[in-house]
């Protein structure tokens, strides 16, 4: 639904919902307007509803306060005084929106925003030269959002023993990487570790990877995941070894180019986006020329693709003993009702709330403004096994019955 059709639909809930004193346990009293956002998440855009009954058509601000974040928006209201505004938080914690200027009785809001969570990748050669400075391409993915994410990576060795670090860069979407130099002994097993430089963004680890090892020049080597799903986009490379000139590789799977020609960084590496189109035992590999002529080579491995990850499963459990939401039965609230829900994921991803309808969301709080049907969605964004998912619940918001008539 699109903010003014979501604005359209608070407003034909409006004339009930301050006839009847709605909000009163809500952000603030109804008479007064309101301001209401559900909970959220680093990186993900929520709707932020506020209502101030007597400013019409008017343009009014709402600030946003995290510790020493501040920001501000603007929305113009309806006839009826609703008004809607997209906001992505930058910062996990707790953030206050309040509406400000002439809106200021409209009241102000306090809801949580957790951090982004992370996969991270150690994207290992195949095969490394021992004795030498190899660059190990780290790869940290947000699992959802637009924001890529910020900090260090580290290698550690099967003792736990620190191998190196690199500070991350963005490199397309919501991933960055990070160069490690690493010196191989032989017979290494290496894992990586994410450590966020903010509360926006979840740490993570990688699982642990063996590569082989040479005494030899590696002129160029496949970089990939240790595990691959069909239809999970990833990133996959190349790494050129010690000595060898800056040229350019490709790459193809089962012999069939999927990535053309792509220039080494001033690591000799290369790193790209790319989605396995099937499970099972396949070969990927790599064509790297230098750019002089002089240099080139292949580098192949097969790797046992995984089938799609199976969808997260999640929960949406009105508080205080009411029996848990489930997207095909009937769900029905009265008007004027607050509940309360406690939403988890089993991949244990925060799940975020949203809604359309004549109801708006507060933190973690349904509140309905009048009679009809409002839809309620819960999102959560996975792990590095389990997809994300999204459920949609349809609520009946029923009027309550009228008294009956006195007899004359």
């Amino acid at each position: 639904m699109t903010l003014r059709s979501r604005v359209t639909a608070l407003a034909a809930a409006s004339i009930l919902a301050l006839g009847s004193g709605l909000l009163a346990s809500g952000p603030s009293q109804a008479a007064s307007g309101f301001v209401a956002t559900p909970n959220g998440i680093v990186g993900v855009q929520q709707e932020i509803v506020i209502n101030a009954p007597t400013l019409g058509g008017q343009v009014v601000t709402i600030g946003f306060t995290s510790g020493a974040l501040s920001n501000a928006g603007q929305t113009t209201l309806n006839s009826q005084g609703f008004g809607s505004l997209a906001w992505t938080p930058t910062s996990a914690g707790a953030w206050t929106i309040s509406a400000l200027g002439s809106a200021v009785g409209s009241g102000s809001t306090t809801i949580s925003v957790a951090p982004m969570p992370t996969v991270t990748t150690a994207l290992i050669p195949n095969t490394v030269q021992t004795g030498v400075a190899n660059t190990v391409t780290v790869a940290v993915t947000a699992l959802g959002g637009i924001i890529p994410p910020t900090g260090t990576v580290t290698l550690v060795n099967q003792n736990q023993n620190v191998l190196g670090s690199a500070t991350l860069s963005p490199l397309s979407g919501a991933t960055s990487t990070g160069n490690v130099q690493w010196t191989p002994t032989g017979g290494q097993t290496v894992s990586a570790s994410y450590l966020p430089s903010s509360t926006a963004f979840g740490a993570s680890s990688g699982a642990p990877e063996q590569p082989q090892t040479t005494s030899a020049v590696v002129t160029v080597a496949l970089r990939f995941p240790p595990v691959l799903y069909v239809g999970t986009p990833t990133v996959i490379g190349a790494q050129t070894g010690t000595g060898v000139p800056a040229g350019s590789a490709s790459f193809a799977f089962d012999g069939n180019g999927v990535i053309g020609s792509t220039p080494t960084n001033a690591s000799g590496g290369v790193a790209a986006s790319w989605t396995p189109p099937a499970s099972g035992v396949h070969v990927i590999s790599t064509q790297f020329s230098s750019n002089n002529g002089a240099v080139s080579g292949t580098s192949q491995q097969q790797v046992n693709i995984q089938p799609a990850k199976a969808s997260d499963v999640i929960t949406v459990d009105p508080v205080g003993g009411a029996p848990a939401w489930n997207p095909g039965l009937p769900i029905s609230l009265a008007v004027g009702s607050t509940t309360q829900l406690a939403a988890t994921a089993q991949s244990g991803s925060p799940v975020v709330l949203s809604e359309s309808g004549p109801c708006v969301i507060n933190g973690s709080a349904l509140q309905t403004l009048a009679a009809g049907q409002c839809v309620v969605t819960a999102t959560s964004f996975g792990s590095g096994t389990l997809a994300a998912d999204t459920s949609t619940y349809t609520v009946t918001v029923t009027s309550s019955p009228r008294p009956p008539r006195p007899r004359r």
